[in-house]
């Protein structure tokens, strides 16, 4: 077995990671910090754990050039933040973050909170709901209009849809990338053309909406960013919010299966709530794994990397590190009410949030996500017997394979 490992990590991983998902990388490194392998035709070093997270995030390594291009352009879209490095991304990213501040973020909860109210109250009259399809909707209902896009119903459930194929397939093989990348097609120029008419004055979004700032933001060097660049970051606010649906399917899937904390939550107890979130985004996998280049050859964590070397971070196997979650497999949301290895908690990458590559909307998944919690806790309902309430490990990203079908009226 000794001997059969190592050759295994030097044979090209590339097709492994794709049929195997998430284990991927946490059966490839069985429990060691740094192992070599060889992915997309060049060699490369996988990390994982604290350790991992803190070689991960520092400024030896850059962005630039790390996801290959047919996931970064269905995905982030080109010219992103998440491609950008050093002074280009401070600055980009700060602009980001001043569209996701403290109190825009509570306003778009606020909105979300609203909105599952409303939803819930009209489930009473339908035989069954299924969370995740409900979720993208009603996602797309609040954070579009937050955002400054002033669109009727029937285009925030388009665009909600729209959304949600680039996050569903831009990880997969066609079709559903197909779909993914036709999807992202119709955002780019829909999006494009909404900076375009808010910077000839047809449109005037609220001042400090996603739109109204983005139309309007400058790079590094004062010049106004291109329209398609600014469209592409406009995006990047409300895909990801959209993309919470998929946390809201495993929410509801934990919240089936774990009666004591449902009723806890339903009392009220804020604290739970919150915990709760937290654990469906520490246990439930999202992203398997994240990507950095070398910036000179160097060593990594006893590794030896050349210059434009591949560095990949296990996401899913540092989230589940027994080192730093005990019982790692096991759904607890009584670990986030102490102190955590924060560190460890990566599902949308690590570092500071202003100066490194933590993902700045981190704030609005947890909101988004908490709300759902209380809402879908306090609500009567009880699961339709015999769905699939799987998940596939190799589906990137994967869900309850039912979307969580309840029937409401029954708690």
């Amino acid at each position: 077995m000794d001997d059969q490992r190592p050759r295994r990590r030097r044979r090209d991983q590339t097709l492994r990671l794709l049929r195997q998902g998430y284990p991927w990388a946490p059966e490839l490194r069985d429990g060691e910090t740094a192992v070599p392998t060889r992915l997309l035709g060049r060699p490369a070093v996988v990390l994982g754990g604290v350790a991992g997270v803190r070689r991960f995030y520092d400024d030896r390594l850059r962005r630039r050039g790390a996801f290959p291009p047919p996931v970064k352009l269905v995905l982030f879209g080109p010219g992103a933040v998440h491609g950008l490095d050093d002074a280009a991304h401070h600055h980009r990213k700060a602009l980001l973050l001043d569209v996701l501040g403290a109190e825009a973020v509570d306003r778009l909860g606020a909105a979300a909170d609203a909105r599952w109210a409303e939803r819930v109250a009209g489930w009473a009259g339908r035989d069954e709901v299924t969370v995740f399809d409900e979720a993208v909707d009603l996602i797309a209902s609040a954070v579009l209009p937050w955002a400054g896009i002033d669109v009727g119903p029937d285009e925030q459930r388009r665009r909600g849809r729209q959304l949600a194929a680039v996050v569903g397939g831009f990880a997969t093989a066609p079709p559903p990338w197909a779909v993914a990348a036709l999807a992202r097609v119709r955002l780019d120029r829909w999006a494009t053309g909404l900076v375009r008419r808010t910077r000839a004055g047809e449109l005037t979004p609220p001042p400090g909406s996603a739109l109204a700032v983005l139309a309007g933001g400058r790079d590094g060097a004062g010049r106004l960013l291109p329209a398609r660049v600014a469209a592409v970051e406009l995006l990047n606010v409300v895909r990801p919010s959209v993309a919470v649906a998929w946390f809201v399917a495993f929410a509801a899937l934990a919240l089936v299966e774990q009666p004591g904390w449902r009723a806890r939550i339903a009392d009220g107890d804020a604290a739970a709530a919150r915990a709760f979130a937290h654990e469906v985004r520490r246990c439930y996998p999202f992203v398997p794994v994240l990507a950095a280049r070398a910036r000179r050859a160097q060593d990594v964590l006893g590794q030896p990397v050349r210059r434009g070397g591949l560095v990949v971070l296990d996401v899913h196997g540092t989230t589940h590190d027994p080192g730093a979650w005990p019982d790692p497999d096991r759904f607890d949301p009584a670990r986030f009410l102490g102190p955590v290895e924060e560190e460890a908690l990566v599902p949308q990458g690590g570092g500071d949030v202003r100066t490194g590559h933590r993902c700045p909307g981190e704030g609005v998944t947890l909101t988004l996500l908490e709300v759902a919690v209380r809402r879908l806790a306090a609500a009567p309902w009880t699961p339709v017997p015999g769905q699939d309430l799987g998940w596939s490990t190799a589906r990137m990203p994967t869900r309850p394979r039912s979307g969580v079908r309840l029937r409401p009226g029954r708690a």
